[in-house]
């Protein structure tokens, strides 16, 4: 741990802004409901972003191997992070890979809502999927526009 903020003290300040900015739109998603569902008991019904970040590793475990595979989006994005601070190559293709998963979810027009396998329409994507895909755009954006930036400086 003491050898990764040694890594973000040697950062250019750009890269850390870019990081802290991704990551405070990240936490704020995690405070907003994801997406509504349709629901004859509860028109209102939502799913907490907070609960789908947490236990989304679960739905494996259910069968639900799609949405799986869209949760993994989240430990990508970190290991982006964690890669890009630590200065390696595979950062900004790993928050490339989070980003297309996070953008199938936004594709998605139905999910598993119970422990059986049912299925819930999706009526609308809320507040806290729009910031979740958001960080990962800002993370991704910022990564690679400062490697073309840092390639351009280099070849003048």
């Amino acid at each position: 741990m003491r050898k990764l903020i040694d890594d973000i003290k040697q950062q250019p300040t750009y890269l850390n802004i870019t990081i802290g900015l991704c990551l405070l739109v990240f936490i704020i998603s995690l405070t907003q409901p994801a997406f509504y569902i349709y629901n004859k008991e509860d028109p209102n019904a939502y799913s907490d972003s907070f609960i789908l970040f947490l236990l989304g590793w679960m739905s494996f475990l259910g069968g639900a191997f799609i949405p799986f595979v869209i949760w993994l989006a989240n430990p990508l994005f970190f290991l982006s992070i964690i890669l890009t601070i630590r200065k390696k190559s595979f950062g900004l293709y790993s928050a490339l890979g989070a980003t297309c998963l996070a953008f199938v979810f936004s594709q998605l027009n139905t999910i598993i809502t119970s422990e059986s396998g049912g299925t819930s329409v999706i009526t609308g994507r809320g507040l806290g999927f729009k910031l979740w895909f958001a960080s990962f755009i800002i993370l991704t954006i910022g990564l690679i526009l400062i490697r073309i930036l840092t390639n351009y400086y280099k070849k003048t």
